[in-house]
């Protein structure tokens, strides 16, 4: 397994190899997963990292992937909206819930200011992919109160790195 930091850099290594792709997406494609090569999993990797230190979330869940459903670039600020998708331990049925992740990308260096991910709408319960497939309107709201929030900076560098 990796670690976070790993996770992390690989995520924005993939966004700084895509920065271009980015700029110029158009609005009308449905996803945006084959444009932004492994940029979906990676976010599944690590919303699953990130939430299986979290109490409330259940250990026996597993997130597998993304569906990227909107992406904009504005200046050093990028924001990825859509659903992810996830299943639990020794059962092959899967689920969705949206999310948002919004990083503050450093323009020299390979790492990121901060990043923000949202997931989860606590007022409207998960729906199985099945479902999703024939309403993937469900989870287009405005309003969404978010269950998990999670805001992250990285790590200070080590006094041995410098």
């Amino acid at each position: 397994m990796k670690r976070l930091e790993e996770i992390e850099l690989m995520l924005i290594s993939e966004f700084k190899s895509n920065l271009d792709k980015i700029k110029i997406l158009k609005p009308t494609s449905k996803y945006y997963n084959e444009i932004l090569g492994d940029t979906s999993f990676l976010l599944a990797g690590l919303l699953n990292f990130l939430l299986n230190s979290d109490e409330d979330w259940n250990p026996n869940k597993w997130i597998d992937d993304s569906l990227l459903t909107k992406v904009k670039l504005d200046e050093n600020k990028l924001s990825i909206q859509g659903v992810m998708i996830w299943g639990l331990e020794n059962i092959t049925e899967q689920w969705t819930d949206p999310f948002y992740f919004e990083i503050k990308l450093n323009q020299d260096k390979p790492n990121f200011d901060e990043y923000t991910f949202l997931y989860c709408d606590l007022n409207r319960s998960e729906i199985s992919y099945e479902d999703f497939n024939i309403n993937p309107n469900y989870w287009k709201t405005k309003e969404i109160e978010w269950r998990y929030i999670i805001n992250q900076k990285p790590n200070p560098p080590d006094s041995s790195d410098l």
